[in-house]
C-alpha cells in the first residue's frame, strides 16, 4: 500500500473536496490518499509574495505527513511553493505539480504551452521553464484574466477562456501539448484535450499518479548533494 498526502498550499479548504474526489477516481485501489490545506497563509497563490508566505508552512505540513507515515507528498500548486526546502528537510518523496507537469509534457510532444491565470503567467512560466532547462521547448505561456478563486464561480466562462488560449497555443504557436497551469483547473483537461485534439495535462492528476508510481517502487530524492543537510 502507498500512502500519499496532497497539500493544497492555501489557507482555505474549498479545493480539498474536488481534489480528493477527482484523485480517488484514478487512484489504485490499495493507495491511501489524504488531501489537506494550510492552517494559515495566503488564500490563493498568485504572486511571488504568496509563494514566500506559503513556503515555510508547506514544509511544516510535509514534515507532519512524513511523521504520520506517508510515502509521498504532492504540493498542489503550479508555483511549487516550498518544494526545494521540503525536499531538503523531509526524507519522503515530494513532488510539485508545476515542475512535474512541465517535465511530463516533454514525453508527449516536442513543444508545449502553459495556460494559467493572470497577466503575470507568461513571465512567471518563462522563468520556470528556464530554471528547469526546458525554455526552448516552451512554445507559449499565458494566463486568462481571472483570479484563482474565480475559476469555479462560472465554469463555462473558464472553459471558454482556456479553450481560446489553447487554440491560440496550438494553431499560432505550434504547441503539441497543453499544460493547465493552475490546480484550480482540475478536471478540465480531458474535455479540453477532446476539443483541441492534443494531450492536455491536468497538473494535480498527473503529479498524483507519478507520485503513486514512484512511491510504489521505493524511489525518492537523492540526498547526496542538493538536498543534503549535514
Amino acid at each position: 500500500m502507498v500512502r500519499i498526502f496532497v497539500l493544497n498550499p492555501v489557507s482555505i479548504s474549498i479545493w480539498n473536496r474536488i481534489t480528493e474526489k477527482t484523485l480517488k477516481k484514478i487512484a489504485f485501489k490499495d493507495t491511501e490518499l489524504s488531501v489537506g490545506n494550510l492552517d494559515d497563509g495566503p488564500r490563493s497563490i498568485e504572486s511571488d509574495s504568496d509563494v514566500v508566505l506559503a513556503a515555510p508552512r508547506v514544509v511544516e505540513k510535509v514534515l507532519e505527513a512524513e511523521g504520520k507515515g506517508y510515502d509521498a507528498a504532492v504540493i498542489n500548486c503550479f508555483d511549487d511553493p516550498g518544494l526545494e526546502a521540503a525536499r531538503e528537510k523531509a526524507s519522503i518523496l515530494v513532488l510539485g505539480v508545476g515542475e512535474t507537469s512541465m517535465l511530463t509534457a516533454l514525453h508527449l510532444g516536442y513543444r508545449f504551452a502553459v495556460i494559467s491565470t493572470g497577466e503575470k503567467s507568461k513571465a512567471s512560466y518563462d522563468i520556470k521553464a528556464l530554471k528547469l532547462g526546458v525554455r526552448d521547448r516552451l512554445a507559449y505561456a499565458s494566463g486568462i484574466p481571472l483570479h484563482v478563486l474565480e475559476l469555479r464561480t462560472d465554469e463555462e466562462r473558464t472553459r471558454r477562456m482556456i479553450l481560446e488560449e489553447g487554440k491560440k497555443a496550438v494553431e499560432e504557436h505550434l504547441a503539441e501539448v497543453i499544460v493547465l497551469g493552475c490546480s484550480g483547473m482540475i478536471g478540465l483537461a480531458e474535455w479540453m484535450s477532446e476539443e483541441l485534439k492534443v494531450p492536455v495535462i491536468d497538473p494535480a492528476i498527473t503529479t498524483f499518479k507519478i507520485a503513486e508510481a514512484l512511491a510504489s517502487i521505493g524511489l525518492k530524492h537523492s540526498k547526496r548533494y542538493l538536498y543534503r543537510i549535514d
